[in-house]
């Protein structure tokens, strides 16, 4: 696990907010205060969509770039929220998964790392490389870390 500062919130969260940065992550979960504290659930309902609109994603959770517009119109206007913070994930294909937690209060925005393996085991190389791919993710979006 690493935590990430963001000095550049303004241009970070346009991206996030209106940009596709984020679209292929998946959303566990998500608050955002303004006046009220919204909590998200990040588990998609599919029985809830009709056919034709249904994702052949196989997680259960939600796309961000689903909820995005949704988000995004929680916290436009002239005030930044209170709190923000979204905690995503991403599948990978041998079964383990990787978390990024983006964490916006009291002014600051932090990114954290995680990593998940399906079996144990002491070997870090692939949370290493998770943690890796994570500041080049960034880096790539102008975010140097």
């Amino acid at each position: 696990m690493i935590v990430l500062k963001v000095e550049n919130i303004k241009e970070f969260m346009a991206k996030m907010l209106t940009g596709e940065m984020f679209d292929k992550f998946h959303v566990v979960n998500c608050e955002v205060t303004t006046f009220v504290t919204f909590q998200i659930d990040g588990k998609r309902h599919d029985e809830w969509f009709d056919t034709d609109e249904r994702t052949e994603d196989t997680s259960s959770q939600v796309l961000w770039k689903q909820l995005r517009p949704v988000i995004f119109s929680l916290i436009r206007g002239k005030k930044t929220p209170e709190v923000f913070k979204v905690d995503f994930c991403h599948y990978l294909g041998n079964g383990d998964v990787g978390s990024l937690r983006m964490q916006y209060e009291r002014g600051e925005l932090f990114l954290f790392t995680g990593y998940m393996q399906k079996e144990f085991s002491l070997n870090k190389e692939a949370q290493q490389s998770w943690d890796d791919n994570c500041r080049n993710f960034l880096r790539e979006y102008g975010e140097e870390q």
